[in-house]
């Protein structure tokens, strides 16, 4: 009798929790901030084009810092329990959620894509070194504003549906090496000697007198070091900023054409170096930075990053060889003979470049600057 007592509490007992179960599924929370909400909006628009028709009405946005998953900083999380209402937390102090609008969508959406549609983590590559997904496990950015924004619409067929056949354009067979007849040089730097002398007159000038070295605009002051000395051009910041030497050289005019850099990181723990080129003046060049841990942006500096990668294989203290290369409709940007990616070329702003540096306290050294035209 006692045993036959406590078998029927017990089943007393899961019918409270069965009871209280279907209540938490029928009380659905929706708490979005006002900032998020377009985004979410969208999400489920470009759901529904894609044949996939959805109601939010059970979804909680919340912003929070210092999250973390697997041990490993996130810039979202999403929470996930059957019964109870999905939860995402956004850190807006993320790089994902600052870079750009777009790379503010990748965010929200890869953690929508989890949380609503319980999507795990996606990890394979494209033959251009992009990542294939958005479920990605890292945070680098795959599509921006300007030059990848034409990459989105794979993106988001692939968010919707996995098995999506991989983009054309990332089917890419040019390398660092590859072939071109060069048409004329328009610009050749190799700092501390003048290839078009016979002597080193340039060289010795440089190590009495730093500062002064042919149109290059040098000089030191509270914040920066502009110096041409021992064969180098030196730039180093004196406090946290974004600092840059510029020069000019008409790319405008030209269908084809490859700026090369020799350069180097050579300190600075949270420093970038960075190649600026295509601009009238300092907030509409495009720009390509990297760090000493490999981790590099390409965008621009009006509309934000368009593309992060990491884990390049960048030289810490050496020279490393950056080729940014236009040819026909599009970029190729290669770092060491690895393809960084490949992007839509936009039309030049001017012809405003520069060498430049941003971060913590740093320096970075450049050897040779070569452009050139080619057809």
């Amino acid at each position: 009798m006692h045993d036959h007592l406590i078998v029927h509490r017990y089943l007393i007992f899961l019918f409270m929790l069965l009871l209280t179960a279907c209540a938490d599924r029928d009380t659905k929370v929706y708490e979005v901030p006002a900032e998020v909400q377009p985004i979410v909006e969208k999400f489920i628009f470009e759901a529904g084009i894609r044949g996939k028709r959805m109601k939010v009405d059970d979804l909680v946005i919340t912003y929070k810092n210092n999250l973390f998953s697997d041990y490993n900083k996130a810039a979202g999380i999403c929470r996930r329990r059957y019964g109870h209402t999905p939860v995402i937390h956004i850190d807006t102090n993320s790089a994902n959620w600052k870079s750009s609008e777009m790379s503010r969508e990748q965010l929200v959406f890869h953690e929508l894509c989890h949380c609503l549609l319980g999507r795990g983590h996606k990890d394979d590559w494209l033959q251009n070194g992009n990542y294939a997904s958005i479920m990605k496990s890292d945070g680098e950015i795959l599509y921006g504003p300007i030059l990848n924004s034409h990459k989105r619409d794979y993106y988001l067929d692939e968010l919707f549906e996995p098995n999506t056949e991989y983009p054309a354009w990332a089917q890419v067979t040019e390398t660092a090496q590859s072939f071109f007849p060069v048409t004329d040089t328009l610009f050749h730097e190799r700092f501390g000697e003048d290839r078009l002398s016979d002597t080193l007159i340039v060289y010795d000038t440089i190590q009495a007198d730093s500062i002064h070295y042919k149109d290059w605009i040098l000089g030191e002051g509270s914040l920066t070091r502009r110096w041409v000395k021992d064969g180098l051009l030196q730039l180093e910041s004196f406090q946290r900023g974004t600092f840059f030497i510029s020069y000019n050289t008409d790319l405008t005019e030209w269908d084809n054409f490859q700026i090369a850099v020799e350069l180097a990181l050579v300190k600075g723990d949270q420093t970038r170096l960075a190649v600026y080129w295509g601009g009238s003046q300092a907030n509409d060049l495009y720009s390509f930075t990297l760090s000493n841990e490999g981790y590099a942006t390409i965008g621009n500096t009006t509309t934000g990053v368009v593309f992060a990668k990491n884990d390049l294989p960048v030289g810490n203290g050496e020279f490393n060889q950056l080729i940014i290369r236009k040819k026909d409709c599009c970029y190729y940007i290669f770092l060491n003979d690895t393809l960084v990616d490949n992007m839509r070329f936009e039309p030049l702003n001017g012809t405003l470049m520069g060498i430049g540096i941003s971060g913590d306290p740093g320096e970075v050294w450049v050897n040779e600057i070569i452009i050139t035209a080619f057809l």
